[in-house]
């Protein structure tokens, strides 16, 4: 077998290699907001919605969200929650603190207080990569919900959207709530994956031109 034979088929082994792994590791972004909105789901369905009934909420009107399922095995695991008019702390209050949970598979773990700022739009990111129950739970279907008001001080939230993004994700998301998600260029292991194709087929041709000569 000629060493340019050998070169290629090492090639395409390598390619095949890496089809596999992309197979495996797909980023994918999950948005939940309005357009899929349950009937227990408070998702606003723009910003001029903000201040209304039934999106702007408060305590005793607590509400949460299921993640659809996602295949495959990940790296990183990031949770963003859009939310408006995260009250900042003020002398005689407590704060506005509104407890996000996230369901590990047999019970609601608290992974902390939405951030944000008055009567803005902000992401909470939450990173649940080092987690060993995140896997499962994704594959499964990422269910979350959130404690309004924890202290009962009177504040009230609305939320945006949410968006589950598994290892580095396929869409750009905005917190402003009815701006819908935007594409990312497609993963760096695919634009890999082409130019070691286009690298070999270029090798094919000059090997072939050589003959011809």
């Amino acid at each position: 077998m000629s060493n340019f034979l050998t070169k290629s088929l090492l090639a395409l082994t390598a390619c095949s290699a890496l089809l596999s792994s992309v197979a495996f590791a797909v980023p994918v972004t999950d948005v939940q907001e309005y357009a899929n909105n349950t009937a227990t789901e408070y998702f606003v369905d723009q910003d001029a919605n903000k201040y209304n009934s039934p999106y702007y909420r408060g305590a005793q009107e607590d509400w949460g969200w299921n993640h659809a399922a996602i295949a495959g095995t990940f790296t990183s695991i990031v949770l963003d929650i859009s939310a408006f008019d995260v009250d900042e702390f003020a002398p005689g209050w407590q704060g506005e603190i509104d407890m996000i949970y996230v369901f590990d598979g047999s019970s609601w773990l608290g992974m902390g207080n939405l951030d944000g700022a008055n009567d803005i739009w902000a992401f909470t990111s939450i990173d649940l990569t080092s987690y060993s129950w995140a896997q499962a739970q994704v594959n499964a279907g990422l269910q979350v919900k959130m404690d309004i008001d924890l202290n009962q001080e009177g504040w009230y939230v609305t939320l945006g959207k949410a968006t589950l993004t598994v290892d580095g994700g396929n869409q750009q998301c905005v917190p402003t709530p009815g701006v819908p998600c935007t594409p990312v260029s497609e993963p760096t292991s695919l634009g890999l994956l082409g130019l070691a194709l286009a690298t070999l087929g270029l090798g094919l041709r000059r090997r072939k031109a050589k003959i011809a000569a």
